[in-house]
């Protein structure tokens, strides 16, 4: 089977027009690039070759900025509007690296007087879910977040929120 470049460019601009969720586009385009990196041969030359990984390349780099940028707004908006679910979703989706990245870029895209207040919300939430789980658990530095009714992954978003405005963003 022979892969020609200007049919590749063309499936992939196709499939990124017909798709509404980024994430899935994105992580097809990294599957095809893995599925061409593994299964290829030099029988097409390596001329061939660099050109298609670049098609992949390119078109995986444009999903990936735009995903990020989907990822900012949402953590803006969560930020906002005190959304703890929207924020452990994008935070559950990422690496914490990325997450940090993504809050990086919503932080400094959030009007400066605002960013106090989010910050203190999020640190009380954290620290009044921890010692609401602390108290339920019935047993020192041991938390049990059903009997508190604290969604885990809340507690998981908000207290790396709460460490990243605590010790990374001043």
């Amino acid at each position: 089977m022979q892969v020609n470049p200007k049919q590749l460019d063309s499936f992939c601009k196709k499939i990124i027009a017909r798709s509404r969720n980024t994430s899935n586009i994105h992580e097809a385009l990294v599957v095809l690039e893995a599925f061409v990196s593994a299964f290829s041969s030099d029988s097409q030359g390596a001329d061939n070759y660099k050109h298609i990984q670049e098609i992949l390349k390119s078109h995986s780099s444009k999903t990936r900025d735009k995903l990020m940028q989907e990822k900012t707004q949402h953590v803006i908006k969560g930020l906002l509007t005190h959304e703890r679910q929207l924020l452990a979703d994008v935070y559950g989706s990422l690496s914490r690296n990325g997450f940090y990245q993504i809050l990086t870029s919503a932080c400094e895209q959030i009007d400066r007087s605002n960013i106090s207040d989010i910050a203190q919300w999020v640190i009380v939430w954290a620290n009044e879910a921890k010692l609401k789980a602390e108290k339920a658990s019935g047993y020192p530095d041991a938390l049990d977040f059903k009997k508190a009714d604290i969604d885990i992954e809340h507690y998981q978003s908000m207290t790396d929120i709460a460490y990243f405005f605590n010790h990374t963003y001043k």
